[in-house]
């Protein structure tokens, strides 16, 4: 044995130990990152109780989210990231967004908190007929598995014929297309703007469309203790999701980082029980494992076509 091989051993011990460390700072951040969808959701909820309506919620969670962007860009990496070359494609990035956003806050005002958590993760299945129609991506074996899982899971949650299925439903149908579009139209974002300019722009170009819908039917919130948490919430939490799931992914292989997020479901189920007594259905519980395995069963294969093949030296 060489004398070169032990230190060999100690740098590739090194490297493991850091890439280690990585996986498990990534996954913390993608647990915070879920965290933080959930008491958003819990939030708008309140604010809905308090005869708030969509668009001012909206309102709050731009303007407020946008002020804690802006400070965090200033205290961190500074005024160059307020810059972007690409402002219309921002625009219409945030316009999809703005509608997925708008749907979602809907829905938390009339369905069960893990009605629309379900429903809003098959934003998959969209992504996935979205890349066939527009992306002309051809139509696989395991493609075909993904929609017909997430879709499964769909019809079951919604039961259709069985019961009256409320209209908010397919409005929160409507907000997981409007989340796929804007995350396939925020690649091309990513290439050359950092996290923080896109959540930025995205609070900037929102405010002014949040306002234009809350201008004609304007409610001040009951600036109880629970109103004001709520929208600092709302504000807080818009931020530190897209950031920390930004991060997470940076850190941790995709296919560690992104099952951590399907924690928000006992979550959501637990926060639902304990704060307004909803109990999930069976149904409810049978069509999430099913849109779950279709996200997870899309992650697996997605990574498994990007790795790169390894030819091992005889």
């Amino acid at each position: 044995m060489s004398d070169s091989e032990p230190a060999v051993d100690r740098i590739e011990a090194a490297t493991s130990r850091s890439s280690d460390r990585d996986t498990l700072v990534g996954m913390l951040w993608m647990a915070v990152a879920a965290a933080c969808f959930v008491t958003m959701g819990v939030a708008v909820r309140e604010l809905h109780l308090s005869g708030m309506s969509t668009p001012n919620i909206m309102v709050w969670r731009s303007a407020l989210g946008l002020v804690l962007i802006t400070v965090l860009i200033l205290a961190t990496v500074g005024p160059s990231h307020f810059r972007t070359r690409q402002k219309k494609a921002h625009l219409v990035r945030n316009c999809v967004h703005f509608a997925g956003q708008f749907a979602w806050f809907y829905a938390l005002g009339y369905l069960p908190l893990v009605l629309v958590t379900s429903l809003n993760a098959t934003v998959p299945l969209w992504g996935a007929i979205f890349a066939l129609l527009y992306l002309k991506e051809r139509v696989t074996l395991q493609r075909a598995i993904v929609i017909g899982l997430a879709f499964a899971g769909v019809i079951i949650i919604l039961r259709p014929g069985a019961m009256e299925i409320h209209h908010a439903a397919f409005v929160s149908l409507l907000g997981a297309m409007g989340y796929a579009g804007a995350a396939i139209l925020a690649k091309e974002l990513t290439r050359t703007d950092s996290p923080m300019t896109v959540v930025f722009w995205m609070m900037l170009i929102q405010l002014p469309m949040a306002f234009a819908l809350a201008i004609w039917d304007w409610t001040w919130p009951n600036w109880t203790v629970v109103d004001i948490a709520s929208i600092i919430v709302i504000g807080g939490t818009g931020v530190l999701a897209h950031f920390a799931m930004a991060t997470g992914l940076k850190k941790a292989d995709v296919t560690i980082a992104m099952p951590v997020t399907y924690i928000q479901f006992p979550m959501v189920a637990l926060l639902g029980f304990a704060l307004y007594a909803e109990i999930p259905s069976i149904y409810t519980a049978i069509g999430t494992v099913l849109i779950v395995s279709a996200n997870w069963y899309n992650i697996a294969r997605r990574q498994q076509a990007a790795a790169p093949r390894i030819i091992r030296r005889q």
